[in-house]
Parts: C-alpha cells; structure tokens; sequence
C-alpha cells in the first residue's frame, strides 16, 4: 500500500480539496491552507474519517456536500475549518478530533 499523503488524500477524495475563497482586498482576509505536516497516524485518522463522511453521502444516495477550508493541529488535536449543510458531518468530524487528542 502506498504511503499516506495530503496530496493521496485529495487524489482519493477530490471532495475535500480545501476551498480557498476569492477574497477582495477591502473585505478582509484569508490565507492559504499551510500544508500538512502530520505522522502517518493522524494521516490515517484523517482517511478515516473521510471515508466515514462519504459513507454518509453514499447511504442517502447523496453527492458529497462539505467545503473543507483548512485542517490543521490546534492545541494538539485536529482542527477542521469547514463547512456543510448537515448536521451529522460535523458530529463525524467532532468525533475524529477527539480521536486525535491521543495523537499529539
């Protein structure tokens, strides 16, 4: 099996490519995702984890509905700043940060 990557990760789930929105100079700011820099554990809960929220989808027969704008480490835990009409994808993603605390 080929080694984990962000890069792999976003080859496997074109969906959670972070979105990084036009901004206009007068409206304020927004910066570039950093790139990851995480141990192959965290990278495989963050597979985890996407496979679980494109399982969601699937079931309800649904495309995929998530905007991801960045993940990163937060006080040694995963943070994911996105965002999704549905309730039950930030329940998914609560419970993978959680995951992570063991993992910082």
């Amino acid at each position: 099996m080929a080694k984990l990557s962000e890069l792999s990760l976003y080859a496997r789930f074109k969906w959670a490519v972070p979105v990084v929105p036009t901004v206009k100079k007068d409206e304020g700011f927004f910066s570039d995702p950093k790139p990851w820099d995480f141990e192959e554990l965290v990278l495989e809960l963050i597979e985890q984890m996407f496979v679980e929220i494109e399982e969601f989808f699937s079931k309800k027969n649904m495309p995929v509905e998530v905007a991801i704008y960045e993940i990163r480490e937060v006080f040694d835990r995963l943070h994911v700043e996105m965002y999704s009409p549905h309730q039950e994808v930030y329940m998914i993603v609560e419970k993978y940060k959680k995951l992570s605390e063991n993992l910082f």
